[in-house]
């Protein structure tokens, strides 16, 4: 499962970005990956966490996802390529 949410500031001028991603590991954990940072400027971060149930990792994404949309991020349709 994957989410992408962006915030634009015209104002200030500032675009932000957060791409989460839910998936389980080679070794049947489940990792929420968490990238934000700036559009088109260098910086940024990544954050990972790792969880034994499926439940707990959902339950991490869910609770991230509403917090930026909380704070005036919204989703954005991500296109997958095709191979």
């Amino acid at each position: 499962m994957q989410i992408r949410l962006e915030k634009f500031d015209h104002h200030s001028g500032r675009h932000r970005y957060c791409v989460l991603r839910l998936s389980q590991t080679l070794f049947g954990d489940w990792c929420v990956e968490q990238a934000l940072g700036p559009i088109a400027a260098p910086g940024g971060q990544e954050r990972r966490a790792y969880f034994s149930q499926h439940a707990e990792a959902l339950q991490l994404f869910e609770a991230v996802r509403d917090r930026h949309v909380g704070r005036g991020y919204v989703p954005i349709p991500v296109q997958l390529g095709l191979l």
